[in-house]
């Protein structure tokens, strides 16, 4: 019996819907092979919107950092590729990738299938890595 893979559109679906319980102010979205992030900044920045971006395909790393109030995936590629929106000459080293939901131990695993088959369907391979946190004293 042949297992079938997600398609692109179902995968994308698929990340993009677990990301939506994010407050207002964090939305997600890929577009034309860039995994984009848009932060709202309400009141003091009046309502200024940072958009950052990366080329799926380039991504070679992911780290993960899994705590009780969120899920985070920080996007590498092996030379920067994230940039903001309005500036896209100006390379930065990593692109963040959150959930700030209560996620059971299960999840993350799952996402991080999810993550890393998108980047094959865009032509890209990638590794997960566990993120490194520094001791802490007390």
């Amino acid at each position: 019996m042949a297992a079938t893979a997600q398609t692109r559109e179902e995968t994308e679906a698929w990340i993009l819907e677990q990301a939506a319980g994010n407050r207002f102010e964090l939305q997600h979205a890929i577009e034309e092979g860039q995994f984009i992030s848009r932060l709202t900044l309400p009141g003091i920045m009046r309502d200024t919107t940072i958009e950052k971006a990366i080329p799926i395909d380039k991504v070679t790393r992911i780290t993960v950092v899994h705590t009780r109030r969120y899920l985070s995936y920080s996007l590498m590629c092996d030379e920067p590729c994230a940039y903001l929106l309005d500036e896209p000459e100006l390379k930065q080293p990593r692109f963040l990738f959150e959930i700030y939901v209560e996620l059971d131990a299960s999840f993350p695993p799952r996402m991080s299938t999810a993550l890393l088959h998108l980047i094959k369907l865009y032509g890209g391979k990638a590794q997960i890595e566990k993120a490194k946190v520094a001791a802490q004293p007390f």
